[in-house]
């Protein structure tokens, strides 16, 4: 009876081969999965990336695989789904039990093929995990040879974020993360073994850490700033002609709304975020008497900075170099380990300098980069540039220089007047008002021969009471500042900037000029009373005459040793002054520059008659005592047709390296048959 209970009848015995047949896909299928599974990581944790093409059994009747990527707390998963349309199973038994073994057998095939094409695929993630365990073991072999506690702990937290931005950063298919992936490895090492010569790293990256979490604890608990009653500030022309509008305490209070209960807000913030800070320098986290240029890079800035790096070294500067690279993506191994290393400049890794547990919460953006940049630096003296500003003479005096000497902080100012809503001074402290002292009467950069700003004289414009900061607004196209007197001012330009684009950036511009970080040096500083000299001499547009048109192509910045010894030349002086002070700085317009565009780009309006044409003039050469265009062009050559390195700016383009040098040496020889 118990034989005749389980023996399979007729009607039952195509069931009966089902479900064994399904019991065995089961198993297979899970011997498959763990087999992927364990052939990648022990914890099962992985990519799986199937490729739709390969697959083999697109054309299949009955399934339908529908593939794709979904991240979850950082893992993958493949998902399958099956096709609602499927046919259902015939009546008769016979051919129902012969179709359902074929279609069993058949699905066994295509899991087995869809095994061996995962497997192929992911090789390249096992070989991935295997060289992030051999790093791991020499991070771990190297943190022995620290004895500090401390500095074990910083650099340990430094090696997590290399680790965690590793599954971070990774985008399949982005054109930025190409080399990375290519060769992460190899830039994982480098970053680490390069770290190891500044030795106060950890000490410097574990302050600022600190400091971050200060500032996202004191974040304003109000709306975005960006309501306005009479528009921005668009029309805030040049700071030393005598035009309208008069930026008087009304006017400049008639722009950006700013309700007492935001002003309140912003000001309880502020108060404590500077309240806390510590006054004792850190004296633990820069070699003291150091001094360094310090640029913020990337793979598009690259060509730039190099430009500017190697006509630094034509001045004779044999200063260190850092250039703070912001992420992953911009991180070029060539250029931080092979490249920028010739000509004594080196990369900060702004990742690996700041805790994750920091990043995590608030991303760094590009408006920060500047203030980390001067914080991160390992330099106690920094002269902060950007990548398309280039000196025209050896900036190595200007550390010995007393303006800087006599107040740790110079700025250069921009061209149009400064915009700084009334209400900021009231958030940091100060009350400026009407009845407020007169500082000045006007426009001057030397003596007491003001140019008035005003129609009306009765009219005071804000910026010139005591108490505010003095017109014109400020270029941060270069900042020269020494931490010890001022680490202060960067700690406060770091909390401006992060709440920069809501609050701040609004509140110090309104709208006007070249709105951004431009102004949080100098408003920090004022903010703390910390003293600090402003370039009196104000910009001047460098440029050429093509085709019977004028055109500028650069801003000079002037000496401010020279500008400062006329400026006490000439205090009391009421009449003109002719002196001048020397060109230091040419901040150039960057396709200016780049030898592609300048004759391929139909947006480059330079050509002369010929076909070429001089960017600063042929008197230019006067004025910077030597020829810097054709010396700039000289280096280009040298990168270019001599080291032949390959630059992002130009493989973005799809342009060679070799039709770049082409079109340089062309520009050469242009240039040596007019140089002077």
């Amino acid at each position: 009876m118990l034989h005749q209970h389980f023996e399979p009848q007729n009607s039952s015995k195509l069931l009966y081969f089902i479900f064994v047949a399904a019991a065995i896909l089961c198993l297979t299928l899970l011997a498959s999965i763990k087999s992927i599974y364990s052939s990648v990581s022990p914890d099962g944790k992985h990519l799986v990336v199937p490729h739709e093409n390969n697959l083999g059994y697109a054309n299949s009747h009955y399934f339908e695989e529908v593939k794709h990527i979904t991240e979850t707390e950082g893992k993958y998963y493949f998902q399958e789904i099956h096709d609602k349309d499927s046919k259902p199973l015939q009546t008769k038994q016979d051919e129902e039990f012969d179709s359902s073994i074929r279609d069993i057998k058949h699905a066994i095939e295509r899991e087995e093929q869809k095994v061996h094409l995962l497997k192929h695929e992911n090789n390249y993630l096992v070989e991935e995990l295997n060289a992030l365990e051999q790093i791991i073991d020499v991070v771990v072999e190297k943190l022995v040879s620290f004895t500090s506690n401390k500095s074990v702990d910083a650099r340990n937290d430094l090696i997590q974020n290399l680790l965690a931005n590793t599954s971070e950063e990774i985008q399949f298919g982005s054109i930025y993360g190409k080399e990375w992936k290519s060769h992460k490895k190899q830039v994982m090492e480098f970053i680490y073994e390069d770290s190891l010569n500044d030795t106060l790293l950890p000490e410097r990256s574990e302050y600022f850490t600190n400091i971050f979490q200060l500032i996202l604890a004191n974040k304003p608990n109000i709306r975005p700033l960006s309501h306005y009653m009479n528009g921005r500030i668009s029309n805030a022309v040049y700071a030393n002609r005598q035009t309208t509008p008069c930026l008087t305490v009304d006017e400049l209070s008639s722009h950006l709304i700013l309700e007492d209960s935001d002003v309140q807000a912003l000001q309880d913030t502020h108060h404590r975020f500077v309240r806390t800070l510590s006054s004792i320098y850190p004296n633990d986290i820069y070699e003291p008497g150091t001094r360094g240029i310090v640029y913020v890079g990337g793979k598009e800035s690259s060509w730039s900075i190099m430009l500017s790096i190697m006509n630094i070294r034509d001045s004779g500067c044999n200063l260190p170099v850092e250039v703070l690279i912001p992420s992953y993506h911009e991180y070029s191994l060539d250029m931080c380990k092979n490249v920028y290393p010739r000509y004594n400049a080196r990369c900060l890794f702004l990742p690996g300098l700041i805790s994750g547990k920091v990043r995590h919460r608030k991303k760094i953006h590009r408006h920060q980069y500047k203030s980390v940049a001067l914080a991160l630096s390992s330099f106690e003296e920094v002269l902060l540039l950007d990548a398309d500003n280039y000196l025209l003479d050896n900036p190595e005096k200007l550390f010995y220089s007393k303006p800087f000497q006599e107040n740790g902080m110079v700025t250069w100012p921009d061209l149009w007047k400064r915009t700084t809503h009334p209400r900021f001074y009231t958030i940091i402290g100060k009350d400026i008002t009407t009845d407020t002292e007169r500082r000045d009467y006007g426009y001057t950069e030397y003596g007491q021969r003001f140019t008035q700003v005003c129609e009306k004289e009765e009219d005071v414009p804000l910026h010139q009471l005591e108490g505010t900061m003095a017109d014109p607004s400020s270029d941060s196209s270069q900042l020269l500042i020494s931490k010890r007197e001022h680490i202060g001012t960067i700690l406060l330009s770091m909390y401006y900037n992060t709440y920069g684009p809501e609050y701040y950036y609004p509140i110090l511009s309104q709208g006007a000029s070249g709105q951004g970080d431009k102004e949080t040096f100098v408003a920090a500083a004022h903010a703390l009373d910390k003293k600090y000299y402003t370039v009196k001499k104000m910009p001047e547009f460098v440029g050429s005459l093509v085709q019977e048109k004028w055109r500028a192509n650069a801003m000079a910045q002037f000496d401010a040793t020279e500008d400062y010894e006329i400026a006490e030349r000439y205090r009391d002086n009421t009449e003109e002054v002719a002196e001048q002070p020397a060109v230091l700085l040419l901040h150039v317009k960057s396709r200016e520059l780049h030898p592609w565009r300048k004759y391929h780009d139909e947006r480059v309006p330079h050509k002369g008659d010929t076909g070429r044409s001089r960017l600063y003039g042929d008197e230019f050469p006067n004025v910077a005592k030597y020829d810097f265009e054709l010396e700039t062009w000289r280096n280009m050559e040298k990168l270019l047709c001599e080291d032949k390195i390959r630059f992002h700016v130009f493989e973005r383009e799809g342009v060679s390296t070799e039709e770049a040098c082409r079109e340089v040496l062309e520009q050469i020889a242009y240039l040596e048959s007019n140089s002077m």
